[in-house]
Formats: structure tokens, sequence, C-alpha cells
């Protein structure tokens, strides 16, 4: 969404005013249109009272986002894809945008590449030159990019401390993807061996969507899945069965966090979490148009919200930097400790995933937890020392050095 300006009545006949006097438009980035209205009214304007000509300005939402949905979807594909060091391009993001929007399809080429323009112009992303074909474990940071970090990491601690916020009050909410099978990159096999195929049942594309919430003192709260179905239909109505004080399942027609989603994040997550402890609380979230739709609501309670910025999430987002990817990895041990599965309905699937869903989620310990804010520098500061300032920016290291190894059956 996009904020429009509302001049003030008096503001217009300043305008027109000094347009008469300029003979000239050029000062003025007003539109023709706008100015012929504004002069059809002039006299009608001018007979108001100083106190309606002063009326204040007000913002108002453009037009809502055609596909906003999707550009938040595509925008979590370009994070995961990054995080494991893939290239992209458009036609790659096109055929993710069709696999979840079919209508995508019918778009002309040139529409289609318009689409993944304009997503891109949105979350600050560029076509970039690659430096390197190496095993790299840091991302590469532009100037400009340290200093919006630096500027996040300085309003943090200046909200916390103005605000008195205490640790176990500092909250990080962030969206994943869990497909129905994550089968592993690598396996054991005969050397010199020319093919090594896994077996799977197909579900590598399936997947539904996980929202987290962690907080700063190393608790993981209730987290909400959302599977593909009709909202209220019977797939909804099966997957809630297995709600519990850890997890809640909804559906989505498309499996994504959509407006009715975030509702019921807030109704069956945050709220009880936020109405119980009436001190003031600080919820850090991504910058997506969804979430900023939602500013007022995510505020209720005692809450302060700060957004982070498009395209640094992977350096300023708790959630992102280790708890999801810890995440991922036992989805991979899972998938090995169960793929003998001889599963055939598509509700026994959902199942199995649910089942998925809930162990993971009992796995994280508040190690991991503590870490994934560590990582980012976002740690809790126990004085303004401590959190990682101007000249001293923290990269986040390989995660393989923080988790099990990748070896390690944790569902045996």
């Amino acid at each position: 969404m996009q904020n429009r300006f509302h001049y003030t009545i008096k503001q217009k006949l300043e305008i027109l005013d000094a347009m008469e006097e300029e003979k000239s438009s050029n000062l003025h980035p007003v539109k023709k249109s706008q100015l012929d209205s504004w002069r059809a009214k002039q006299e009608e304007y001018s007979g108001l009272t100083q106190k309606k000509q002063q009326k204040t300005c007000t913002l108002h939402q453009g037009p809502s986002m055609k596909y906003a949905e999707l550009y938040s979807f595509l925008y979590s594909q370009v994070k995961d894809l990054r995080d494991e060091r893939r290239a992209i391009n458009h036609n790659l993001l096109i055929g993710i945008a069709i696999e979840e929007v079919p209508e995508i399809a019918n778009l002309t080429p040139s529409g289609q590449r318009s689409l993944i323009d304009r997503f891109m112009k949105f979350f600050n992303l560029s076509i970039r030159t690659i430096t390197s074909t190496s095993g790299m474990n840091n991302h590469q940071i532009s100037t400009e990019d340290a200093e919006i970090i630096v500027s996040f990491k300085a309003n943090y601690l200046r909200v916390i401390q103005e605000n008195s916020i205490l640790e176990e009050d500092v909250f990080n909410m962030d969206q994943s993807g869990l497909n129905y099978e994550t089968p592993p990159k690598t396996t054991i096999e005969i050397i010199g061996s020319q093919q090594v195929p896994i077996a799977s049942a197909g579900g590598e594309k399936k997947r539904i969507t996980i929202i987290s919430l962690i907080n700063c003192s190393g608790h993981k709260f209730r987290q909400l899945g959302i599977f593909k179905g009709t909202s209220g239909a019977r797939v909804e109505r099966e997957v809630k069965l297995y709600n519990d004080h850890n997890n809640c399942f909804f559906a989505q027609e498309n499996a994504w966090t959509d407006k009715a989603q975030i509702d019921n994040w807030l109704n069956s997550v945050w709220y009880p979490i936020a109405i119980s402890r009436n001190r003031p609380k600080l919820l850090l979230i991504d910058a997506l148009p969804l979430h900023k739709d939602f500013e007022k609501k995510f505020e209720l309670y005692n809450t302060q919200v700060m957004y982070i910025h498009k395209g640094l999430t992977w350096t300023l987002q708790p959630l992102d930097s280790l708890y999801h990817k810890t995440y991922k990895k036992y989805a991979r041990d899972y998938f090995i400790a169960h793929q003998k599965s001889t599963i055939t309905s598509e509700e026994d699937r959902r199942k199995q995933v649910i089942e998925t869903a809930k162990e993971i989620h009992l796995k994280i310990t508040e190690e991991v937890v503590k870490a994934s804010w560590k990582q980012v520098g976002l740690e809790f500061p126990r004085n303004q020392n401590e959190l990682i300032m101007e000249g001293s920016l923290r990269i986040p290291e390989d995660d393989s050095m923080l988790i099990e190894d990748e070896n390690d059956n944790l569902f045996a």
C-alpha cells in the first residue's frame, strides 16, 4: 500500500495564489486535473472560515496492491534461495509465481516480467554481479546497507531503554515454508555411481506456511500452520482437530499468509500473550505490505513495533538467522527417519506434516532461540556498549557451527 497526501484547503489556495504570481506550475508537483478542480472551487474555498480552511492534512491508503500476498511469498522464496547461495533470475521467479498463482500464466511474457520487476522494486531487489562462486560464509554488505543496519540497532536499543522493556518482552515474528517432504541434500552412496536418486512421494513441492514467534530470553511460543484449502471448509476443520497449547492450524486457498491468517495469528497467538503482559513490549516483524496494513493492530496492548528493512532480514531477523534454518534441518532429519512410510491419502499426508511441525517445534531448544538473537547482534543489551554498534557489524556465522552435524539423526 502507498500513502497519498491530502492538501488542506488553505494550502490549495496558497498554491493557486503562488502559481498566479509565478505564471508557472513547475515549482508545484500538482497534476493539471487537480489544479483545474481547485480553480473551479476557488471561490467556494475562499468563503470558508479560517478554521475550515486549516483542516488537518490526512494520509490515506492508496489502492490495494495486486498480488500483495504473492509478493510476500516470492520474497520468502528469494530469502531461502539466497541463504542457500542459489542463483535467481526473472524466469525462475515467474515459474514460482505461476506455480502459486496459475492465472499468472495467462499474462503476456512482458506482463510476467513486469510483475517480477514491480516485486523487485518494492523489496529493493536488483540484478547484481556474482562476486564469487566459492563457498563464502559471509554476505556482502554495501555501505548504504551497513548504515541502515547500524541505525536499526541504535533504534532497537533506544526503544528498549526509553520504554524500560524487559528481555522477555522483546519478540520476533516471521514466516517460513515447511514442505510435505524435505529430502536431504546428500546421502551415502557407492563411489563412482553415475546417478544418486532418492525415493519420495512427490511432496517436495507441497508446503504449508509456519508463523513462528520467539522472544529475546530464549522462549518460543505457539506456532501457527497454514494448509492449502478453503477457510472454514473440510481441510481447515480437519487440521484444527490437532490444535493444542503449542500449535494451531488453519487453511487458506494458497497456503499463504493473507489478512485473514494475520488475524488468526493475532487472535490465537499474539493477543493472549500481549494482554497477559500489561508492561511495554517490542515486536520485530518484516516490513511486508501485509504487515503494514495491520500496524495499528500490532501496536495494541502497549506494544512498540519495529519493521525490519526489506532485503536485510538475513542480518536483522533473529528467526531468519538460525531458528528457521534449524527448523528445516530437523525437517530433513524427519524425512530420513520416516522415508519408508506408505502413506497414500491426502488426509494422512496432512496428519504427517502436522506431526512433523509439532515434533520440530518441541526439538528447538532455548539455546537455539538465544543464538538466533545473538547471531544478528540483537541479543538483549545489558548496557549500551553490548549492542553491536558502528564499526563492528556482526556477520552471521556458518550455522553448521551452531546446530547438530548433518549426519546426526535427531528423530531416530
